[in-house]
């Protein structure tokens, strides 16, 4: 069972060191079993602490979703961002990409540790979103790639991730 909580009960940690370029959440594949953007609070916790988030409004499914990438970042003035998504999307992207060559790339499943020790199965919205997904000729990312814990642990872990990404940038 995922523990719940409110976003807004969350202590900000002062001095955060911030990153130049933008993070910015793309979320996988989805359907109307599944729809949640990738990460969902853990973003506005995110910002919360003073990091530029964006969240590309996608489609769904499909081929339009390369084009209407293309067309979010193209109309950004940023020339370099750090991307936070799945394997998979990564993959669907890839000639999106190549466009970026500065940037970085946070994979949710770089997380997975968490979720194993939690013991966190997928709900059966998620279920019925994979076997849509499957059933319509396109793939899914696994259940812990959508960051699907609400948790105070790992949104202080990816803040910490956050701060890395900081002190890396040129």
């Amino acid at each position: 069972m995922l523990e719940r909580m409110d976003i807004y009960n969350l202590a900000l940690r002062p001095n955060c060191l911030m990153t130049r370029n933008p993070l910015v959440f793309i979320t996988g594949p989805r359907s109307l079993f599944f729809y949640e953007k990738l990460g969902g609070t853990l973003q506005d916790y995110i910002a919360g602490h003073g990091y530029v988030v964006l969240n590309p409004a996608l489609p769904f499914r499909g081929t339009m979703r390369p084009l209407a990438l293309t067309r979010f970042l193209e109309n950004r003035q940023e020339k370099a961002f750090h991307f936070v998504l799945s394997h998979y999307t990564q993959k669907e992207f890839a000639e999106v990409f190549k466009k970026y060559p500065h940037s970085t790339f946070t994979f949710a499943e770089d997380f997975k540790e968490y979720f194993q020790r939690k013991n966190i199965s997928p709900s059966l919205s998620y279920r019925l979103h994979q076997i849509f997904c499957k059933l319509n000729g396109s793939s899914t990312d696994s259940f812990t790639a959508v960051f699907p814990d609400k948790n105070v642990v790992l949104y202080e872990r990816f803040l910490d991730h956050c701060i890395e990404l900081a002190e890396n940038e040129p």
